[in-house]
């Protein structure tokens, strides 16, 4: 079988035991050298309505210091061939402090991205950070201390250039590195980030239900020589369950919902955490909103005269200003 059918039988089988959504999102994650008019055509027919192409840069120089296998021309052939096959949810992801790269090119990558935004049904766009795996064959070619890589100074004015670009061209910042049209954020990674279950089949996958992780085998052998047996579990502990939730939730724009929190893990943030908290509100770190979006209240609803429905849901979020170190932010607050 071709890619294409074997991908119709998987989807076939999940739908003799799922009964699926009307309102489905099916992604497809791919590569821009693999989209033909063919498989573009396949993808759509078969129920895939969301298409995340990995261009990772608009710059050959940039692509080849990476060692990807495609190039600008093809990135911009691919986006094209997907659009006109009717995929109309097209996903951009992109990487920066990659080797090579400036902060003029960043921008002028971000910059044409959504120009083609206006040409193409490009709906959400992500940026992530370069982080190098200790084998990884980026290495042998830039060392660490390679000074081709941005400095963190650079890699900071990166990050604002991202937040600051697709704010001004309408792509919400739903996390912090995903920004989306309205209603186009991804489904499946807002999932992941509020910890909530999900399921997932076939090599090398991923599932977290009822607080057991587990992961399939990435040798295809193993996996169809017995697929139970290769499979890596892992049950998560209440203290890691809650850990877990707080440095996922505070991904998100959106924030924490102390509430939705306090509730789900029985742990009062406000009380628990007061100090750490006071401590990062006042360095500009961390704040408290209203489910509007804005800030606190000054006065606790019930002294404003407020019944308990009329309170504002509120939310622990960390600022645009605490973005960049955000994981120390978490760290003080576990």
């Amino acid at each position: 079988m071709s890619p294409l059918e074997h991908l119709q039988s998987i989807t076939e089988s999940l739908s003799r035991y799922f009964r699926f959504s009307t309102d489905l999102e099916f992604s497809l994650e791919t590569t821009p050298h693999a989209i033909t008019a063919e498989k573009a055509r396949g993808w759509r027919e078969i129920g895939i309505n969301r298409l995340s192409i990995g261009v990772e840069s608009l710059h050959d120089f940039e692509l080849k210091a990476m060692g990807r296998d495609h190039s600008r021309a093809e990135a911009l052939l691919g986006i094209e061939t997907a659009s006109l096959a009717g995929i109309d949810n097209i996903c951009l992801d992109f990487m920066y402090g990659l080797p090579e790269q400036t902060r003029a090119s960043f921008q002028a990558t971000l910059l044409e991205a959504v120009s083609l935004s206006k040409q193409f049904p490009i709906k959400h766009i992500s940026a992530y950070g370069l982080e190098i795996a200790i084998n990884s064959p980026l290495l042998l070619r830039y060392p660490r201390e390679c000074p081709s890589y941005p400095d963190e100074e650079t890699f900071v004015q990166m990050f604002d250039d991202l937040c600051q670009i697709m704010e001004d061209a309408g792509f919400m910042q739903y996390e912090v590195s995903n920004f989306a049209k309205p209603g186009f954020e991804s489904r499946h990674n807002l999932t992941y980030w509020r910890n909530q279950p999900y399921f997932a089949f076939g090599v090398g996958a991923h599932r977290y239900v009822d607080r057991i992780r587990s992961a399939n085998s990435k040798s295809f052998n193993a996996y169809v020589r017995n697929y139970r047996e290769s499979e890596k579990i892992e049950e998560i502990s209440p203290q890691d369950v809650w850990v877990e939730g707080l440095m996922l939730a505070l991904r998100l724009r959106q924030g924490l919902d102390l509430d939705d929190f306090k509730k789900r893990y029985g742990i009062d943030l406000e009380e628990a955490k007061a100090a750490p908290i006071k401590d990062l509100e006042s360095a500009g770190l961390l704040e408290r909103i209203s489910k509007a979006g804005k800030k606190e209240l000054s006065r606790p609803a019930d002294e404003q005269g407020l019944s308990d429905t009329e309170k504002p849901t509120k939310f622990l979020r960390i600022t645009r200003k605490g973005l960049p170190v955000m994981n120390s932010i978490i760290g003080a607050l576990i």
